[in-house]
Parts: structure tokens; C-alpha cells; sequence
């Protein structure tokens, strides 16, 4: 019994150290296991690995896959790629980079002796950028592969093996290329000269387009009449279509073209002091569209080439603003000149003088005419008519039906048939004459002022004429055609 005993107790024994040695290999190993490969948090709280002020960093080189460049100090606040000495720089673009390359930020410590590199993306970095200060003194970071946390890359400082993650927010300026650091916004609104300056910055006198699609300018011009008391319309764009027809503007729809000059930006600067034979490259050589811009006494010209093609699938047009040594890449959205039409932009009426502003009309028909007097204003208003009596209600609706002209097209070819009606309103604004003449393919054609500008139905022709009929008989007018 006993010797049984003793059996089972070497039988335990023998089991106990079994399981030994097998948890001892486990733990162990016969091979020693790779690297970490995720960011093994040693310190976890961020640390400021240097700190220098902005204006002690004299030049920064980076090199990353769009090449090498320098970024110099050349005085007080004042930094530049080397190539584009001379170019305006983007202020904010500046800062950035300066800032970022004086001081630096560990956020952990991935590794403090990294045995293979790569696993962080260091032993073929994505940037390399070497900071030299004023006092002959260099930083050398090496820029890695994103970390697995979020919104963390790593980096190292060249020649040591300890990884560091930072905030990539910190470090994705040195990835640019050196053509982001150029200024893009070609166009804002200029600075008073000085305390006494009161000029109007603000304020377009002229724009216009000249585009190969179409064999006419399209013309904006300021409208003086917003500058007189005395006139009253019912247009309240700032501006008027002076060609290749006369019509007010829609400040809604034309709010973008009479805008979008101050702050004019560029998504991208493709070439940096361009030769004279790289335009055509570009279709600058001969633009398909020239906007000039006529601001505050001083000319704007903005030269539109060949449409851009981005891999994203983002569309655009090179461009060229004369007095920038750029040629840039804009968005389609910011150069509305490129493809408005004259009658996106512009009001249906053929002339909007306010009823209460005008002195008289006069219409004439093959079967003859009548001439209207107004006085008054909204609570006293006043029509005579040499015709005989007409009611003031029916008078203000045969005018708005008047002011319903359509311009459904504009009609430029000489036209010199007599009018079938002429309306002539006379105000203190000054006189407009707008005459219908029906014409082939049931369409009118309708000259402003003696110039050929619109054409619209002849079924709107025909209702005016029959509408003066039912005025002058008292008769109730008929809206539609």
C-alpha cells in the first residue's frame, strides 16, 4: 500500500514539472517574436521635443515626392520658396510651415530604440525636412507612415532610433509641394491709401466678357440711375447690361458675376514665372475668354484658357491674371463669366420704368394712336388720354402687361421693317422706345431705342394691340397670350 502511495506521488510530481517546462516553452519561445508594430505608448503624455520662435528659423528644406525645395528667410516676416523669389506668397501657407518646423510636439513615444525602422515607415520616409536656424543650429526630422490611433503620424529625428507619434495636422505641411505656398487669391478689395482716401473700392464701373462662344462682348456696367433721387425704377441690381442688349440685371441671379472678382482665389498655381512660349501650352497664347474688370480707376484683366481635367475628376480652366507672373488653376464655380449667357443674368422687362416716375406714354398701331398723360403718385394717380376717358386701374394693368414684354432671345441681326406698335415712355430718367415688329416663324423682333435687341411671339404682339383696344373701350384686358 504504501509503495502505491509513493507511485502516485512521483507520477504527480513528474506532471507538475511537465507542465512546467511546457508553460516555460510557451512563454519563451524557441524564435524571438518581430517588433510591435503599433505604437507602444511609453510615455503618454504629450512633450515638446524643441521650441524656437518662427523668426529665429532662417531656411527649411524639404524634400518629399513632389521634389525638393528651400524655404528661405529673406528679412523681418518675410519667408520664400527659393525658385519663386519675387512671388506673392500665401501668408497663411507661411505661418504654417514656419511655425511648425521652429517647434515640435511628441503627442507618445512609439519606440525608444526602434530595431527596425520600417515598421514605421522611417527607413523611406515620406518627407524629410531639415531646419536651419539663425544660430547655424539644424533640426533633421524624418516624416513616417500614420500611426494606427487616430489623427497621429510618426517621425524621428535623423541618425537616432527613437519613434515618436505627433499630431499629423503638425507635420502635413511638409508634404506639399512647394507651389502651395504660393498666393492663389489673385483679386480682393483694395486697401484706402490712407485716412483721407474715400474712394469706393467696392464699387465695379465695368465688366466685360469677351468669349470665343459668342461673336458679341457682354457688358455690365454701373448704374447711375441708383445714384439719383430723382429716378425711380423697378430694377435694384446695382448694375445694368449695356451690351449686347440693354436690360437691367437680376440681382439674384447676377449677384455671383458682380461678386465673385473680390477674393477671386485659385484651387492651384500650375506654373510659377511662366515663359513666353508655355501659354500656349495652357491656351493662354489665345484665351477663350478675356474678363476685364474696370475697379475704382484701375484695370483688372483676368486671360481664361483651356479647360483642366484633375484625376478626382474636378473640373476647371488655367487662367492668367495679368501682373501675376502665375498661371493658375480655377474652380469652375468661381469664374461665372466662362458660360453665363446674357439672359441668365437679366431681368424679363424690357424697361422698368416705376409708373408713378412717368410724365407719358405714347402707342401707335397701324390703326392709330393714343397718347397717355400720368400725374400722381400711389395715393393720388391721374391718366388722361387724348382718346377720350380711360380708367386708372385698367391703364396700370395695360402697363404691366406692357412691361411683360418676354425678351425670349436676344436678336441682333439688323431689322429696319416699319413697327407694327411702338410704345414710347418719357420720364425723368429719360425716354425709351420700344417698337414690335412681327416677323417670320410666328416671332416679333423688338428694337430698344432703334436697336434691333430682342425677339419674342407674335401672339404677345397681337395681345398688346388688342389690349390698347380694350383700354380705350373700357373693356376688360385679357393677361394672357
Amino acid at each position: 500500500m504504501r509503495s502505491n502511495v509513493k507511485l502516485l506521488i512521483a507520477a504527480a510530481v513528474a506532471l507538475v514539472l511537465l507542465v512546467g517546462v511546457v508553460v516555460a516553452l510557451t512563454l519563451t519561445g524557441g524564435e524571438e517574436e518581430p517588433e510591435e508594430t503599433t505604437a507602444a505608448v511609453t510615455e503618454p503624455l504629450s512633450r515638446l521635443l524643441y521650441e524656437k520662435s518662427p523668426d529665429a528659423v532662417d531656411n527649411i528644406h524639404i524634400k518629399n515626392d513632389s521634389g525638393e525645395y528651400d524655404i528661405k528667410r529673406y528679412g523681418e516676416g518675410i519667408w520664400s520658396v527659393t525658385d519663386f523669389a519675387g512671388i506673392d506668397h500665401s501668408k497663411v501657407a507661411i505661418d504654417d510651415v514656419t511655425g511648425h518646423a521652429a517647434s515640435v510636439t511628441s503627442q507618445q513615444v512609439a519606440a525608444e530604440e526602434a530595431e527596425d525602422m520600417s515598421v514605421y515607415g522611417l527607413s523611406e520616409p515620406k518627407a524629410e525636412v531639415t531646419v536651419t536656424f539663425g544660430d547655424n543650429s539644424e533640426r533633421k526630422m524624418l516624416i513616417g507612415s500614420d500611426s494606427p490611433s487616430p489623427g497621429l503620424t510618426y517621425m524621428c529625428f535623423e541618425g537616432e532610433n527613437k519613434v515618436y507619434a505627433v499630431n499629423t495636422s503638425d507635420i502635413d505641411i511638409f508634404l506639399k509641394d512647394k507651389f502651395y505656398f504660393v498666393a492663389k487669391t489673385v483679386y480682393s478689395v483694395r486697401s484706402p491709401k490712407d485716412e483721407n482716401d474715400t474712394t469706393d473700392y467696392t464699387k465695379i464701373d465695368t465688366i466685360t466678357i469677351s468669349r470665343k462662344d459668342i461673336d458679341y462682348d457682354i457688358v455690365l456696367e454701373y448704374d447711375v440711375r441708383q445714384d439719383s433721387d430723382e429716378i425711380i425704377t423697378g430694377n435694384s441690381s446695382s448694375h445694368v447690361m449695356t451690351s449686347p442688349v440693354r436690360l437691367d440685371l437680376n440681382p439674384d441671379l447676377s449677384v455671383d458675376v458682380l461678386s465673385k472678382i473680390f477674393g477671386l482665389t485659385a484651387s492651384q498655381a500650375a506654373v510659377v514665372a511662366p515663359s513666353e512660349g508655355i501659354f500656349a501650352s495652357f491656351g493662354l497664347d489665345d484665351p477663350f475668354a478675356v474678363i476685364k474688370f474696370d475697379i475704382a480707376g484701375e484695370t483688372f484683366t483676368l486671360n481664361v484658357g483651356d479647360e483642366f481635367k484633375g484625376e478626382d475628376g474636378e473640373s476647371g480652366y488655367f487662367a492668367y491674371a495679368e501682373g501675376i507672373d502665375v498661371i493658375y488653376i480655377f474652380d469652375k464655380a468661381d469664374l461665372p463669366w466662362v458660360d453665363i449667357m446674357p439672359l441668365d443674368i437679366t431681368m424679363t422687362m424690357i424697361t422698368s420704368t416705376y409708373i408713378y416716375a412717368i410724365d407719358t406714354i405714347d402707342v401707335e398701331t397701324a390703326s392709330g394712336s393714343a397718347h397717355f398723360d400720368l400725374s400722381g403718385d400711389s395715393s393720388d394717380f391721374a391718366v388722361s388720354c387724348d382718346r377720350g376717358d380711360v380708367d386708372e386701374d385698367s391703364f396700370k394693368s395695360f402697363y404691366q402687361f406692357f412691361l411683360r414684354a418676354p425678351a425670349e432671345e436676344i436678336y441682333l441681326e439688323e431689322n429696319t421693317e416699319p413697327a407694327d406698335v411702338t410704345v414710347t415712355v418719357k420720364s425723368s430718367g429719360g425716354t425709351d422706345v420700344v417698337e414690335f415688329i412681327k416677323s417670320d416663324n410666328r416671332m416679333s423682333v423688338i428694337r430698344l431705342n432703334g436697336k434691333t435687341s430682342f425677339r419674342c411671339r407674335s401672339a404677345y404682339t397681337d395681345r398688346l394691340i388688342e389690349n390698347l383696344e380694350l383700354l380705350l373701350s373700357g373693356q376688360p384686358l385679357i393677361e394672357t397670350w
